[in-house]
């Protein structure tokens, strides 16, 4: 079936993007598997609406984006806490939204959290690149700009849809974030090894999809060597060389060569995904 426009885009905000899962079975190319960065939204919005988990979604960061509907369809709006309106009127968004040609969608104003991520019954979707149709910063696949159009297709549902059990994400920005101990993590002085869970770092305005810059007293290293280029991923966390750290999120490379001190477990990436330049980061070391 032909793709069918379905939304335009009327004002973007701060950034809009297609997002799906990412690219996988890249990374030998230096290809980042850049998705969703709150993966948990992203899968309750499809779960929602018995797509399949894969299925692109649109990804807003900051308020004011606004859409005119091209085509009937059912939307279901998850992530950040926000007032969502359809020709000026507040809807609820716990359920699914039935919206209909010529009615204009508006993300006005976000409560609490930084993403909202938008589904549609079916899918969107756009020519995928490398087996997704993620942006990915750097690149020709880049975020979505004023009057450009969005396409649906509806070979997306899932055949098997179960009940299982995925929830809506509870922003929390007071919670500290699970993390494991990384390699290098013995390579922190013992006074820095304590500093990393009782203090709490300040997300930098040098923060994007690639990684989130943190800034707070300088963690010390015992020793002063230097790593060999290592693999990395998102959810790493990189102590850089004036003792500051780097929590490396979805858009990230594939190798780095700063010591990785910690690893942010999934749920964690998630929850630091609705946080915002300003917010604070604390973490909760969790053994292997």
């Amino acid at each position: 079936m032909e793709p069918l426009p379905v939304l335009k885009v009327l004002k973007r905000g701060v950034y809009c993007a297609l997002q799906d899962t990412g690219r996988f079975g890249y990374r030998h190319l230096g290809i980042p598997c850049s998705g969703a960065m709150d993966r948990q939204s992203y899968l309750y919005a499809n779960h929602r609406l018995g797509n399949k988990s894969n299925a692109a979604q649109l990804e807003i960061y900051g308020q004011g984006s606004f859409f005119m509907v091209l085509s009937d369809c059912v939307l279901f709006i998850s992530g950040a806490e926000s007032e969502v309106t359809v020709d000026k009127h507040k809807i609820n968004t716990t359920e699914p939204i039935f919206v209909f040609k010529g009615q204009i969608l508006g993300l006005d104003r976000i409560f609490s959290g930084a993403r909202l991520y938008i589904s549609v019954k079916g899918g969107f979707y756009n020519t995928p690149v490398m087996d997704s149709m993620s942006t990915l910063a750097g690149t020709h696949l880049k975020p979505l700009e004023k009057d450009e159009i969005i396409y649906l297709v509806s070979d997306n549902e899932d055949k098997h849809h179960t009940s299982a059990v995925i929830g809506r994400i509870k922003i929390d920005k007071s919670s500290k974030i699970p993390a494991m101990p990384g390699p290098e993590f013995n390579w922190l002085a013992p006074e820095s090894m304590e500093e990393i869970t009782s203090k709490h770092f300040i997300i930098s305005q040098k923060s994007n999809r690639m990684g989130f810059r943190l800034s707070g007293d300088p963690l010390q290293k015992v020793h002063q060597q230097e790593l060999l280029t290592s693999a990395v991923m998102p959810g790493t966390v990189q102590l850089t060389p004036d003792g500051q750290l780097i929590i490396l999120m979805r858009d990230c490379q594939t190798t780095g060569g700063y010591p990785r001190v910690l690893q942010v477990e999934e749920w964690g990436i998630s929850q630091l995904a609705q946080r915002l330049p300003g917010d604070k980061v604390g973490f909760q070391i969790n053994s292997k």
